[in-house]
């Protein structure tokens, strides 16, 4: 008969711990402040719902955008590339010009004063 008091024990303390720890738990999750709300009605799942769908249009939006500014940096810096060869030609082109000139001012051909000015002798 002692066995039988000690197993009824043992499985009401069992009980007790275990409806302590679930007490706890409930306790803690409803005092819990930072916790998510619970969607119990189908309006809140429905603005829930909403909220990410918004969120996910956004940053769509916000994706299209980057893609849009990464275009225009592309083609800017194509841009910038042509005009820097553009340079590079004309730097060329007046460096000619300028040996042309310095070699006719050699020869005797033509006269350059110091303001510039070209005339024949």
């Amino acid at each position: 008969m002692k066995k039988h008091y000690t197993a009824i024990l043992a499985a009401f303390l069992m009980t007790m711990c275990m409806g302590a720890g679930m007490l706890l738990v409930s306790g803690s999750a409803y005092l819990n402040k930072n916790g998510l709300a619970v969607a119990d009605s189908p309006a809140a799942a429905t603005a829930t719902a909403i909220v990410v769908t918004s969120q996910e249009a956004q940053l769509q939006q916000l994706q299209d955008l980057v893609n849009q500014y990464q275009t225009r940096e592309v083609q800017y810096q194509n841009e910038l590339a042509s005009a820097g060869q553009k340079l590079q030609s004309a730097n060329a082109q007046v460096q000619q010009y300028e040996f042309v000139m310095a070699a006719l001012q050699n020869r005797g051909i033509i006269n350059i004063d110091q303001n510039g000015r070209i005339s024949l002798p």
